[in-house]
Order: C-alpha cells, then structure tokens, then sequence
C-alpha cells in the first residue's frame, strides 16, 4: 500500500476514533434496582416487635403490607422496619420506598437512610391519606455485601407506621465526593445533613453542639433536643447552654476555605493587583501591605515567587469545582481518556518507519 494514501487515511479516522469516550462505568450503571419486600424475607426485610405488626393486602403497593397496630403484641404500635438489600454493584442509590396509606395512619412517620460511607439522611413522612403512596426518600452510597439501608422508626409514638415494598435504585458507580463533614464521622457523631457550608446531626456522649460544630471548624447556628438516629425534637436550645442532654441535635454552619493560586501575570502594571473582591475572604482585608489592597494576605508565602507584581491573583469561587453538575458546573464532559493520543502517535509511527531518500 502506498505510505501516502495509508497516512491519509489514518488522518481521517482519527477524528472519529478520537471522539469515542470511554465508558468503563457504562455497563454497571444502567438499569440495576435491588427490590426489598415483606412478602420476601429473603430480600433483606426485618422487623423490630414482628408481633406488633400485622398484615393486610387491601390497596397494598406489591404483594401484602405491614402495619402496626394497637390490637396485637403488646398493643403498644411500637416496632421498627428494616430495608437492607443485598448489593452486588457499589454505587449511590435512589430509595423509593411505599406503604399503603390511610386516615388512621401515623402524621410523622420516621424514615433514617444509612450509607456505607456513614451519612445519614432522616424524613419524616405523612402516612395519612387512602390507597398506595410512594416516597423517594433520598439517596445513598451502598458497596457490595455492605449494611446501607433503609429504617423506619415507629417507636416514637403510639400512631400506626406502615411498611410495604422499597426499591433500591443505582444512579451512579462514581463514588460520593468527600465532604466538609467527614470528620464528624471519623469523630464518631452521627451526621444527618451535610453541604458544602453546613453540617447537621447528633451528638451521643454529652459533648454539646459547640464541640461537635469546632470539629469540622464550623460555628453552631441552632441546636435541638434529639435522639441518637437522625431524630431531631422540636425544642430549640441556645447552642452553648450547659446541660445534662447526652445528645441534642446540633445545626453547623461556615464558610469552605478559600484556594487561591498566587499566579501573577508577567506583563506591565508592576505593584498593582486585580481586585478579586468576590473571592477574597473579608476577614483578610486587614491592614494594606500594599497597592494590593489587602490581597497579599490570603497568598501563599509559598507562592509568592520574586516578582512583587500580584496582577491576575485567582481564587477559585465555591462551587466552581461542584462535581455531578452541582452549583457552578455549566455542562457536562466525558473524557477521552487518551483516545486521541493513541491515534496521533500511530501517526507518528508510519512517518517514522517511511523510508528515506539516500543522499546522493
């Protein structure tokens, strides 16, 4: 084959080649819900109390329900419900879960989700109403053989909690991105909420809300009775008040620490600086060391180079770096992984082994 026409052609295809994106994750996310019944024991479905509970099938959401009720065990409705499924494939979960509803019902059903990365999402849920009702509960990370799960808590009151079918639903194999709060579980508290400034949950040993907020360096904004389980009372208590709660619910709140690249442009204006006002913390505003304004206090030393010119400093905005098409992500981008590099350097293989004119 002419070295030419073979060089053309692969100069064609590489475009096309280059554009195919890599798709490790593809077969494993895609149409994967683990189902957990009561009519399934198996399936990872348990009860707390079983002998409070009694069944029925009218309008049930798949299959018989389950309810408790104040004319059997010890006629106390109190019991729990466990969804634990058997997961084959590591990812974060949607969980739906259903129950049939009715006037008789409980108003504040109590759901606690539990992931494997040891964040915990409570709901309260209102089961009154008439026929099959379904709740999106939140999301999860499970990991194959692990204990995510999903909690329903009727031993709050004396109402009636009721449970059908709940499904596990894989949305995304890419594991969660770490969180501001993380700490607080390495701590060994319990973390109901998390965001990018906020984190919420319980205490269980008496430390108090101002220490379980220092932990992740946050301040305590508001502060209420609570139980070990994500279960947060309505009582609001002062954040610093001293008293003989073991646990309480705790509301944190702060800002996420500002990065900054002291990169400084290499052109004219020596001794000046952009101002950057949006992204520069207002506490390092300070005394001015400079016609920076103040900017120079955020730098780091480490940064700063020789060249006194801090023109073009950047700081990276919150949000500007939110994975999963969170605040500040405008579009969505698949890598290539390399797709094009393996093209060109094929290309430069063919024009390397061309033979050459000998020198005459």
């Amino acid at each position: 084959m002419d070295v030419r026409f073979g060089f053309l052609r692969l100069l064609c295809l590489a475009p096309v080649v280059a554009a195919i994106p890599s798709t490790a994750h593809a077969g494993d996310c895609s149409g994967i819900s683990v189902a957990v019944d009561n009519d399934d024991p198996g399936s990872g479905y348990s009860e707390v109390n079983p002998e409070n509970f009694q069944t029925h099938n009218v309008d049930a959401c798949a299959g018989t329900y389950r309810y408790l009720s104040q004319y059997v065990g010890d006629e106390s409705t109190n019991g729990r419900v466990i969804w634990q499924p058997s997961i084959e494939v590591e990812g974060t979960y949607r969980v739906t879960t259903s129950f049939r509803a009715s006037e008789n019902r409980t108003d504040d059903a109590d759901y606690l989700l539990i992931g494997d990365d040891g964040q915990q999402t409570g709901m309260s849920v209102d089961q009154r109403g008439d026929g099959c009702a379904e709740v999106v509960v939140g999301e999860i990370w499970c990991v194959a053989g692990g204990s995510c799960r999903l909690e329903l808590d009727g031993t709050d009151d004396a109402k009636s909690d009721a449970a059908d079918q709940t499904v596990f639903e894989l949305v995304d194999c890419e594991p969660p991105p770490p969180s501001p709060c993380d700490p607080l579980i390495e701590a060994g508290f319990e973390v109901c909420g998390s965001g990018p400034t906020q984190c919420e949950g319980v205490y269980s040993g008496g430390e108090g809300c101002l220490a379980y907020c220092a932990t992740v360096g946050m301040m305590c904004i508001a502060r209420f009775g609570g139980e070990p389980g994500c279960m947060q009372e309505a009582l609001e208590i002062p954040c610093a008040e001293v008293n003989d709660h073991a646990s309480d619910y705790c509301v944190c709140e702060g800002e996420p620490p500002v990065s900054t690249t002291g990169s400084a442009d290499n052109g004219a204006d020596e001794g000046t600086a952009d101002t950057a006002a949006d992204s520069i913390d207002p506490s390092a505003s300070g005394e001015d060391s400079g016609p920076g304004g103040g900017a120079s206090e955020t730098l780091d030393p480490g940064e700063s180079g020789a060249s006194s010119d801090a023109g073009g400093v950047t700081a990276s905005l919150p949000g500007a770096d939110t994975p999963r098409g969170g605040a500040g992500c405008s579009c969505t981008t698949t890598p290539n992984h390399g797709g094009g590099a393996i093209v060109w350097g094929a290309v430069g293989l063919m024009l390397a082994r061309r033979p050459r004119r000998r020198a005459r």
